[in-house]
């Protein structure tokens, strides 16, 4: 009910969740046009190598996409399987730091990189996307999570060598440390 003419808490947590509707409906529709692009890039039932990728395509949605290299035939769930060969802009603000050329165990606390590292994993194995929501509490941001889709790549059409990521952050993105820094 309303407090003279003013919203009650309860619009104010209706207006609250429809924003966060609003996000995770435009992250779902960026990982649907992401999806599809990578999908228009097989060729046979093959998979689509880091060559067949045209950066001019996916203009968009380079400042929140990552490739991420596989560092061994059979990572295992293993963290130390896994580089970040490249983050897009966009993805500073996640992590508070450029997480270009790390391995996962040196962006992650223990618990999240093996949460990745499973995940990776999966996607290395099967040769199948993978998709999911993960909470970004381990760096202090209760109200933000990471809806992401990876997608795996293949120089030889067949064995996963790199995962093609898409990330959207959904939340209080406000928690977090800028990307931007001063002239001075």
């Amino acid at each position: 009910m309303s407090n003279g003419g003013g919203f009650s808490e309860g619009a104010d947590e209706l207006l609250l969740m429809a924003g966060l509707a609003s996000e995770m409906l435009a992250a779902l529709r960026s990982h649907e046009d992401i999806f599809r692009y990578w999908k228009s890039l097989r060729r046979c039932g093959r998979l689509p190598s880091r060559q067949d990728l045209d950066p001019v395509a996916i203009k968009r949605r380079l400042p929140t996409i990552s490739l991420i290299d596989v560092l061994a035939p059979n990572p295992d769930n293993n963290p130390e399987g896994f580089r970040q060969r490249l983050a897009g802009t966009e993805l500073f603000s996640a992590y508070g730091e450029e997480i270009t050329g790390k391995r996962l165990d040196s962006i992650y606390t223990e618990p999240e990189a093996q949460y990745w590292a499973e995940h990776l994993t999966f996607v290395v194995e099967t040769g199948k996307p993978n998709v999911g929501l993960h909470s970004m509490a381990w760096r202090g941001a209760k109200g933000l999570s990471l809806f992401w889709l990876r997608l795996p790549l293949a120089s030889d059409g067949v064995n996963v060598d790199m995962i093609l990521g898409h990330d959207a952050l959904i939340g209080k993105i406000d928690l977090l440390q800028s990307g931007i820094r001063s002239a001075s």
